[in-house]
């Protein structure tokens, strides 16, 4: 007995179906504890959006199936840090949102920070080509260490300053602070942070 063309699209819609049951199912995130401080008050990095991963306003079952199921083949792949490339280059002021956007899709942490910070700049550069997690490790040094300039509100300046990296790993959040700003920040919000994760 032939099956028939119906019993086919039945067969696909079913197994469509039963991977988009299993992507929410078992690929839900969990819920992240909330974290000990305001998060608003602060500019946050966002991953970058393709336009083929999100459907138009008046998309169909059919596209919105598609889509899903390609988020799903994407997640269970995954992009991990050890699969990225970044080639040399010349030290140059960089963005310091715009890298830690890069950090974020390389490492999955988002980063919170000042407005002053986010329209900062960094020198940046390096001469080897690094994998994904040793070019956030390194851009998160330079930040930390390297040349920094920060903007400031009232002056409507820029000034040097270097960077603290306040790391939440539950909340996968790391809060960066001008050193200046630390202290403060720890002492209003109660937060007593563990010895190595203020680095």
């Amino acid at each position: 007995m032939r099956l028939s063309f119906k019993h086919y699209i039945l067969g696909l819609f079913l197994f469509l179906a039963l991977l988009y049951g299993a992507q929410y199912f078992f690929f839900r995130p969990k819920p992240e504890p909330p974290l000990p401080f305001d998060s608003t008050v602060f500019i946050s990095t966002a991953m970058p959006t393709y336009g083929a991963l999100t459907p138009p306003p008046n998309a169909g079952v059919w596209e919105r199936l598609r889509i899903s199921v390609f988020e799903l083949l994407l997640k269970i792949d995954g992009k991990r840090s050890s699969t990225w490339t970044f080639g040399p280059g010349a030290k140059t002021p960089c963005s310091i949102q715009g890298l830690l956007n890069q950090c974020m899709e390389v490492s999955s942490n988002r980063y919170l920070m000042p407005l002053g910070v986010a329209a900062g700049t960094v020198q940046f550069g390096h001469t080897n080509a690094l994998d994904g997690a040793h070019w956030v490790a390194a851009f998160e040094t330079a930040l930390q260490e390297g040349d920094v300039q920060v903007w400031d509100e009232q002056t409507k300046r820029t000034h040097a300053e270097h960077l603290t990296l306040l790391r939440f790993p539950p909340q996968k959040t790391v809060v960066v602070l001008p050193q200046s700003a630390v202290a403060d920040f720890l002492r209003t919000n109660g937060i007593q942070m563990p010895e190595g994760k203020g680095k």
